[in-house]
């Protein structure tokens, strides 16, 4: 029980170490925005640039407030597993970096929110000072405060890198606000015009500073899709590609667009830009917990041992297990004559991780099927000629009542396992939590596809639970020893997650954009979901 509820905090502590991410972006983006970019000029109106000014101040001390939240719930976590995992006292882990650097972010996040409250000219110098506060303490715990060599070069430009992420992606919150509370025209487009000249100068930093340490830090280019750091790596890169084309659509739309017609338009991309780029900082976080690939060097998989896992090969769909040999006391089960499959070392497998790899493998197949044939009947509902196509949504039922029941058979309420035991298991817990996401699918999405209301609330609530799912599958931690197979797994869940995140945001502009606007981003989710079927369905673990 007691390596479960580690396991469980190890899983949380990723989480929050996303939302320490998350928060420390927006509070950065906030300074920047409410110090330069909302700065009135003689091109906005005193009014409207006042709402924005008071709107934003609002945001930056909810920012503030809501890092100091996550930082007390990050500390209390990391040191929780730190004190079980090693058998130490709570005064030995005070003198830990990660606790240091804690106190620092929490003091610091609780200032911010302080002075963000008070006189707006002890703010002009005071919250500066306090971003290079919080920059060099996050530093403090990162990759590259930990080399032995190329530090000095490293921490400036991981710090310049979380900087202009900030600045970019954490100032996206305040535009969209900011675009809500100008009441005229010309302060709206005053203040996207500030914010995109700002913006160019981050991707430009972004891009140089993540390139270098992507050198760095993989070495080779068989450590891209041969390590678990690799395959985040190239996640990130993926995304970061979206959110470039997305705002490549932006700037051609504030060029060649008039104002009164580009306004809806860029507040509904600037959206899917914001839910983007948070999933980018997610990976970050779950970035964090994997070893650099240059350190990895002998934990390598070479492209054969991926194309022997991922090459095409007919799904299964029965569960034929092998015969259990293990004691009854629990010990690991000893080889089978029957069972020849190895793993990626050549070692080979004990009957019970065989017959745990044919159950997985066979509820992901099954999972596939569901999943392509939802993607499927949604294209197929998106030509308007089958209109029965629309309640593909009832197959999520069916696919949460399968989670909870097959997907850990050995748990409440098919296995031996209480239902207490199950929900601290990490892996558990997150199929669990993946079961109820669908059916809050099922239940919203039918709802929304039976009233077809324009502009319906309820209709966000698909895509915002697709983008979670996407976001939770980026995050997701298998209790698997041997690097090579936990790097395995990574290659593939990691698109599906991408997948996952790409099909919300685009649902969600399917159904934000004006109506001419909307025919691509209908048929991208469809397709995403196609492809994630796909690749459940060849999902292989031996």
């Amino acid at each position: 029980m007691l390596v479960k509820l580690v396991d469980l905090f190890s899983f949380l502590s990723v989480v929050l170490r996303a939302g320490t991410l998350v928060c420390q972006s927006v509070l950065l983006g906030g300074v920047l925005f409410v110090l330069w970019t909302a700065r009135a000029s003689s091109q906005t109106s005193a009014y409207s640039i006042e709402n924005v000014q008071a709107s934003s101040w609002k945001l930056l001390r909810i920012s503030a407030l809501g890092l100091a939240i996550v930082q007390v719930l990050y500390l209390y976590v990391d040191s929780a597993v730190l004190m079980a995992s090693a058998d130490i006292p709570f005064n030995w882990v005070v003198g830990a970096n990660f606790f240091i650097s804690g106190c620092i972010v929490l003091v610091a996040a609780l200032i911010t929110a302080i002075i963000a409250s008070g006189n707006k000219k002890v703010a002009g110098w005071a919250l500066p000072v306090l971003v290079l506060v919080i920059m060099s303490a996050s530093v403090m715990i990162n990759h590259a405060a930990s080399r032995m060599e190329g530090r000095p070069l490293l921490v400036a430009l991981s710090s310049a890198h979380e900087l202009v992420t900030g600045f970019w992606i954490g100032g996206l919150p305040f535009l969209i606000l900011a675009l809500y509370r100008a009441n005229d025209l010309k302060t709206r487009w005053y203040i996207t015009e500030r914010f995109s000249r700002m913006a160019l100068i981050c991707v430009a930093v972004l891009v140089i500073s993540g390139t270098v340490m992507s050198v760095l830090y993989i070495g080779s280019w068989q450590g891209v899709l041969g390590t678990a750091y690799g395959v985040m790596v190239s996640a990130k890169a993926l995304m970061l590609g979206v959110l470039l084309l997305l705002g490549e659509v932006n700037f051609l739309l504030l060029r060649n667009t008039s104002k009164d017609q580009v306004m809806p338009r860029l507040r509904r991309l600037i959206e899917a830009e914001v839910g983007i780029g948070i999933t980018v900082i997610l990976t970050a976080a779950s970035l964090t917990s994997q070893p650099p690939a240059v350190d990895q060097v002998s934990d390598t998989v070479t492209p054969q041992q991926v194309w022997q896992r991922f090459k095409p090969a007919l799904p299964r769909l029965t569960y034929r297990f092998l015969p259990e040999v293990a004691s009854l006391t629990g010990q690991p089960a000893v080889q089978s004559p029957s069972a020849s499959a190895v793993n990626v070392d050549g070692v080979p497998l004990t009957t019970r991780l065989i017959n745990n790899s044919i159950e997985s493998e066979a509820n992901h197949h099954w999972m596939g099927i569901v999943v392509l044939t939802m993607g499927l009947l949604a294209l197929l509902a998106r030509t308007g000629k089958a209109p029965w196509a629309e309640l593909w949504p009832l197959l999520l039922i069916g696919i949460a009542i399968f989670i909870f029941l097959y997907a850990d058979t050995e748990c409440w309420p098919v296995g031996w396992k209480t239902m207490g035991a199950c929900w601290v298991d990490p892996e558990v817990f997150q199929h669990r939590m993946a079961a109820l996401v669908c059916v809050g699918f099922a239940v919203f999405e039918l709802r929304v596809r039976k009233q077809k209301k324009e502009n319906d609330p309820w209709a966000l609530v698909f895509p915002l639970m697709c983008a979670l799912g996407g976001a939770v599958l980026l995050t997701h931690s298998h209790a698997i020893v041997n690097v090579k197979e936990n790097m395995l797994v990574e290659l593939s869940h990691v698109p599906m997650g991408i997948l996952a995140a790409f099909a919300g945001w685009a649902r969600w502009l399917e159904l934000r954009l004006p109506q001419k606007d909307r025919a691509i981003p209908s048929w991208i989710w469809p397709a995403c979901f196609v492809l994630i079927g796909a690749g459940l369905l060849n999902y292989r673990e031996m």
